[in-house]
C-alpha cells in the first residue's frame, strides 16, 4: 500500500519536476552564454544581428513543446489557442499601459522591431505562462500556486539579463520583484483566460517603447 501511494505521488509530482529540471537547465544555459560569454550585451539592446538572441528563445519554444512529452501532457494543443473578445480588450488595454511604464523595450516605429518583439513574447510567454503554469497545474491544485510559482521563477530568470545582472545587489533584487510581479499578472490572465494569446498579446504590447512617440 505505501509503495502504490509513493507511486501515486510520484506520478502526480512528475510534471513539475521535470519543469523545474528544465528550467534549471535553461536558467544554467542562459547565464553562462549571456552573462559570462557576453552575448547577453547585444541580445539587451535588441540587435538584429545578434544570433543569441533568436537561438535562446528558441530554446524556450522547444523546452515548451518538447518536455511535455517526457510527462504524459499534451503540450501544444492544451495551451488555449483561443481567444474571446474579452479577453481581447483586457489583453490590450493592460499591454499598452504596462508599455508605457517600460523604459526600455523594442521600438515600435521599425517593423523589424516589432517581428522581434512579437517572437521574444510568443517564445517566453509559451515557456513561463503556458508550459510552466500547465505542468505545475498538474501536480499542484488550486489557482494560485502554480500562478505564483511560474512568476518567481520568472522574476528569477531575469537574472540572465544583461542589464539586469549587471546592477547592484539591491538593483537584481527589485528586477526579481518586479518581473515576479508582471509575471504574476499575466500568469493570473493566462489561467483565468485559459488562453495563450491573451499573455502573448500583452507582453507583445507591453515591451514597444510608446515614449518615442511623445
Amino acid at each position: 500500500m505505501e509503495h502504490k501511494t509513493v507511486f501515486r505521488d510520484m506520478h502526480r509530482y512528475r510534471p513539475a519536476i521535470i519543469a523545474i529540471i528544465v528550467y534549471s537547465a535553461l536558467l544554467l544555459l542562459s547565464f553562462h552564454y549571456s552573462i559570462r560569454e557576453g552575448l547577453g550585451r547585444a541580445e539587451s539592446l535588441h540587435d538584429p544581428s545578434c544570433s543569441w538572441l533568436y537561438i535562446r528563445r528558441l530554446l524556450l519554444i522547444a523546452a515548451a513543446l518538447l518536455a511535455p512529452q517526457l510527462s504524459g501532457m499534451r503540450g501544444f494543443g492544451m495551451y488555449g489557442w483561443h481567444i474571446s473578445l474579452r479577453w481581447l480588450g483586457i489583453a490590450v488595454a493592460l499591454g499598452i499601459v504596462i508599455g508605457f511604464g517600460n523604459k526600455g523595450g523594442f521600438d515600435p516605429r521599425h517593423p523589424s522591431a516589432l517581428a522581434l518583439a512579437c517572437f521574444h513574447a510568443g517564445a517566453t510567454e509559451l515557456f513561463f505562462r503556458a508550459y510552466l503554469i500547465s505542468a505545475f497545474s498538474r501536480s499542484f491544485s488550486g489557482f494560485w500556486l502554480p500562478v505564483i510559482l511560474a512568476s518567481l521563477l520568472y522574476g528569477i530568470f531575469y537574472m540572465t539579463v544583461w542589464t539586469a545582472w549587471h546592477q547592484q545587489p539591491l538593483g537584481r533584487l527589485l528586477f526579481i520583484v518586479l518581473f515576479s510581479l508582471i509575471g504574476l499578472i499575466h500568469g493570473y490572465c493566462y489561467k483565468k483566460s485559459k488562453s495563450f494569446f491573451v499573455p502573448w498579446i500583452m507582453h507583445f504590447l507591453g515591451v514597444l517603447r510608446y515614449r518615442l512617440f511623445l
